[in-house]
């Protein structure tokens, strides 16, 4: 048996050449109207993910105050029927 290396190595030339083609940005990467257009995009998807989030809030408070009205008319009701109760 033959004792085999590694495998075939890169060059140089061929080395650099990759870091390059990696390192370059692509026309769509560095059009100033489409890196504004992607910002722009983003965030419009960040002022929208808010708005939902505060609907979200607005809906958990409303439903909140509902419940704490419902809860004291609740306290009121028993109150009075207590009273009347010690009438008697």
């Amino acid at each position: 048996m033959q004792d085999q290396g590694p495998g075939p190595a890169l060059t140089d030339t061929q080395t650099s050449a990759a870091h390059a083609l990696a390192e370059t940005p692509s026309p769509a990467e560095t059009d100033p109207i489409d890196r504004l257009n992607r910002a722009l995009q983003r965030i419009s998807f960040a002022l929208d993910k808010s708005r939902q989030a505060e609907q979200r809030k607005s809906v958990d408070t409303q439903e909140l105050v509902a419940n704490v009205d419902v809860l004291i008319s609740r306290v009121r009701d028993a109150l009075a029927h207590a009273d009347r109760s010690e009438d008697k």
